[in-house]
């Protein structure tokens, strides 16, 4: 496989294609920015388009918001600015900064309220970065099987046929009803017409694509993608469309990348409409577009799985979206490898070799224990095997289920409440029972107000573009992320694991069984912000440390991995249920600002351990170890997702014995019960020096919770981390 020098030469114009590469770019703030221009001709400047909108919107009369919605987005669509260019095979749409958001979904927040003791819980739990919430419409899958088959035509013409039917079984539709048909067939209206807009622009470009274009927009515009090409433009198009101006963010390119692309890989080769270059090409063009908008979470797709018959899902064009991913050098979007017993060594081999390599944006997901952890929840053999992966590394049943995360738990702050009701003379077991009783009551009223937000998520942003996908929604004529789906579920997002336990076995060696001080010494001293330097070093190097197989601390995260899994099940307000991933996001970073000392030696305001991994510097007894702790919390039964952090030296993974360590390892947390891990090959040194010296390590990557950043574009505290725990490789 090569990269064609047309694909060379044109993805330095790529990169900025979104923002201007010369100039100074924030990656949370990715769509505030324009790269390639667009001729004034052909729609609105930003300025000229929320000006517009906002006269628009103002001036409509309807009452439901799911139609106010799609007229907004259908504005948008017919006023925006395009360009087809001579350097991509994919048009430049100009507006992508979810313009509509103001009109729409900002405002209808801000006028949706909640009660004065959810507001009063949320702020104070907020200020002590024990929760963290907001409404979610960031973890969205399509069914992208229909949509394949059915184009953006034909999934207007099944919504249209479902409103005939509802129609001739209860006429009249009630209000909701009515407004629910009409919202899908004005966005869908509004997405055909834009593709026309395109295609005739393409018709008059000199560009040596455009008659390449002009023709997989023609099929598009018609019908449902027939090639390669068509395909992969129609996700291109559903993604821009869903996630910068109707605002679900679309979690997961296709449906398993490599199965979606196969078929029509081989059918444009047999029939000669494509030679294999030029769809090598297709594809590359394609990673380059998630890769040039630069989002700081990184944009996903997922590889492999499992098909109905239990045999291993990778193809040829795995490896083949594998190499050319491997050739571009790029680390977005990141890829989630769906792997199980079954799956060839070779497949695994690649991707391992390529982390080794320095391209470590991958995770991989122990199929088989999702599907066991499907089936444990009633979901059939059938209907499990196919599941999504999306977002990091959460779970979703495909297109039937849409799973929301507004609520963020941090399981380290609850011990400052536990110490606080506790005094000299209190045993561990009692300081143990007060943070228990602390965690549940977090839950429990987390789950109250997780439930009174979540009532208003069909009104402040309904999905006209995701519920027209799903045959759930649209039997029932409700919003599918709201409470159309089969499943309605909801996510706690559970972070600071690794820290809890290492400040629980602190107390518990500094108080109980050394007694170095008292625990009202102790509370003064992390009041104090550590004023006791001595006492913080004890702490720090305590033997008991989560991820080193050490059996106390195995009990104390097994004891309250089984707590956080309790709440598995439990009812939401959307007819559905409670899931949990053990996943820290960003908030490692966030809530970490808010906590004050801890018991571990943490200072005040400094980060948390992430997903289900130890503290940053804290894994000294080697990965075996490491991994023996992740089996404490039985990984598997989390619903909603686990992430599992590993940091191999460079030394140990070298050569033909270095890869087969890998995937033996690979292999064993499978075999244990794993559910997802993703890896860091480091060498202290070599991060020193590109701390000291960033200008030679201008592509070196970090895995981060779940996405890569580079490592320049790190502050020097998240840096100091990563050299802390490569440095404890070394021994």
């Amino acid at each position: 496989m090569m990269i064609s020098n047309t694909l060379l030469c044109d993805i330095e114009y790529i990169k900025g294609k979104y923002h201007k590469t010369d100039e100074p770019f924030n990656s949370f703030r990715r769509m505030n920015y324009h790269g390639w221009e667009c001729d004034s001709s052909t729609g609105l400047d930003d300025a000229e388009m929320s000006s517009a909108l906002g006269e628009y919107v103002d001036s409509l009369n309807d009452t439901s918001h799911a139609v106010i919605k799609a007229k907004a987005f259908a504005f948008v669509l017919d006023h925006m600015r395009i360009s087809i260019n001579p350097h991509d095979y994919f048009p430049v749409l100009y507006n992508w900064n979810r313009p509509l958001n103001k009109y729409t979904v900002n405002r209808w927040l801000s006028e949706s309220e909640l009660s004065s003791e959810s507001r009063a819980f949320r702020d104070e739990y907020t200020a002590t970065g024990e929760l963290t919430c907001w409404l979610d419409y960031d973890h969205s899958v399509p069914d992208w099987d229909a949509l394949y088959r059915l184009g953006f035509v034909g999934i207007r013409e099944r919504a249209r046929e479902y409103r005939r039917r509802r129609e001739r079984r209860s006429y009249p539709l009630t209000p909701s009803e009515r407004a629910y048909f009409d919202s899908i067939e004005i966005e869908y209206s509004a997405i055909l017409r834009l593709i026309r807009r395109l295609r005739e622009l393409a018709e008059t470009s000199e560009s040596d694509k455009a008659p390449t274009i002009s023709a997989c927009l023609a099929r598009l515009e018609v019908g449902a993608p027939t090639t390669l090409y068509e395909r992969l433009m129609l996700i291109y198009f559903y993604f821009m469309l869903s996630e910068s101006i109707d605002s679900y963010q679309v979690r997961s390119l296709g449906s398993g990348l490599d199965h979606d692309l196969a078929e029509p890989f081989a059918n444009d080769l047999s029939s000669g409409r494509f030679n294999e270059n030029q769809l090598d090409d297709f594809i590359g063009y394609f990673l380059m577009q998630f890769s040039a908008i630069g989002n700081y979470w990184g944009q996903p797709l997922y590889l492999g799985g499992t098909n109905l018959d239990g045999s291993c899902r990778m193809n040829d064009m795995t490896l083949r979206i594998l190499d050319i991913y491997d050739k571009l050098g790029i680390y977005n979007p990141k890829i989630q490898i769906k792997y199980s017993p079954d799956t060839p060594d070779k497949y695994l081999e690649k991707v391992l070799d390529m982390i080794r390599r320095g391209h470590s944006s991958f995770v991989f997901v122990c199929d088989d224990n999702i599907i066991e952890s499907f089936k444990s929840r009633g979901v059939s053999f059938e209907r499990a095997h196919d599941y999504d992966v999306k977002g990091c590394y959460e779970f979703a049943l495909r297109a039937g289920e849409f799973s929301a995360s507004p609520i963020y738990i941090n399981l380290l702050a609850p011990i400052l409440r536990a110490l606080d009701d506790c005094s000299d003379g209190d045993s561990f077991e009692t300081l143990l029972c007060k943070y228990f009783d602390r965690l549940g009551d977090l839950f429990e009223r987390s789950i109250k107000l997780g439930n009174e937000m979540e009532l208003r998520l069909g009104e402040v942003n309904p999905a006209p573009m995701l519920s027209a996908t799903i045959t759930h929604s649209l039997e029932t004529a409700r919003d599918a992320y709201f409470d159309g789906a089969e499943l309605n579920t909801t996510a706690f997002v559970v972070g600071a694991l690794g820290s809890a336990v290492d400040a629980l076995a602190a107390i518990k060696t500094l108080v109980y069984d050394d007694k170095l001080v008292t625990l009202e010494r102790l509370k003064q001293v992390l009041a104090e912000n550590w004023s006791d330097e001595r006492l913080r070093e004890t702490a720090l190097n305590t033997k008991h440390k989560y991820g080193c197989h050490d059996e106390l601390c195995d009990k104390l995260a097994s004891r309250i991995s089984d707590l956080v899994a309790s709440y598995q099940g439990r009812p939401n307000s959307r007819g559905g249920c409670y899931k949990v991933t053990i996943h820290s996001a960003r908030q490692y970073i966030e809530q970490g600002k808010r906590i004050p000392a801890t018991p571990d030696g943490r200072r005040a305001g400094d980060e948390t351990s992430k997903n289900g991994s130890p503290t940053q510097g804290m894994d000294r007894q080697g990965v075996t170890a490491l991994i023996h702790s992740s089996f404490a919390l039985k990984p598997s039964r989390f619903t909603e997702g686990f992430g599992f952090d590993v940091m191999l030296h460079e030394t140990a993974v070298k050569g033909d014995d270095g890869l087969a360590a890998m995937l033996g390892l690979l292999r064993a947390y499978d075999a244990g019960g794993g559910s997802t891990i993703q890896f860091n090959v480091f060498d202290a040194s070599t991060l020193r020096d590109a701390q000291a010296n960033p200008e030679k390590y201008s592509s070196l990557q970090v895995r981060v919770c779940g996405w890569n950043v580079l490592w320049n574009d790190m502050c020097k505290a998240e840096q100091d981390k990563f050299i802390e725990r490569a440095e404890n490789l070394q021994g």
